[in-house]
């Protein structure tokens, strides 16, 4: 399979993902979606997927490409998203590698957060995750604050484990 297909998949699985699951309004939610940015982002081109085979190994590449995109922004993008096979990364150690940028990606000003398919997301029994890919999500962090602070004066948040809610947003 070549990388354009491999690209092509990973493209379509984050648009499906948006509308089958993000974009789904829910009263765990307080009536909004999961995501309640990701259909705009996505319909208005805002969101670039980039698929990470198996040319490198990945731990490195992931940290490269993290470096990659905050050092050079895509125009016009909100959300860098990373797509990779779940088998070439345990959970553990995505997260230890975003925990490892932490210091470069705040001194860029991006957040970068992590789905992996062996650690469910949820809220409510609301799934979150993606579930077929690996993804490190990279965004600016000023708008992905600004869009918490909104989230939080609608009580998004309200049916949140606290634990969970800290979690996501401690990046």
């Amino acid at each position: 399979m070549s990388k354009k297909t491999h690209s092509q998949d990973l493209a379509s699985n984050i648009e499906s993902w948006i509308h089958k699951r993000l974009s789904v309004r829910s009263e765990v939610f307080n009536g909004l979606p999961p995501c309640p940015y990701a259909k705009s982002a996505w319909l208005e081109g805002k969101v670039k997927t980039h698929f990470l085979d198996d040319t490198h190994e990945i731990k490195r590449w992931i940290r490269a490409e993290i470096e990659n995109y905050t050092y050079h922004w895509p125009k016009g993008c909100e959300v860098v998203v990373l797509g990779f096979d779940p088998l070439r990364i345990l959970p553990s150690d995505l997260s230890k590698i975003l925990d490892d940028s932490q210091d470069m990606l705040s001194k860029r000003g991006y957040t970068a957060l992590e789905d992996h398919p062996f650690e469910r997301e949820e809220v409510e029994g609301v799934w979150l995750n993606n579930g077929e890919y690996a993804l490190v999500l990279v965004q600016p962090t000023e708008k992905l604050t600004e869009a918490r602070a909104w989230l939080e004066k609608k009580d998004y948040y309200k049916n949140w484990d606290e634990d969970y809610k800290e979690a996501v947003q401690s990046r």
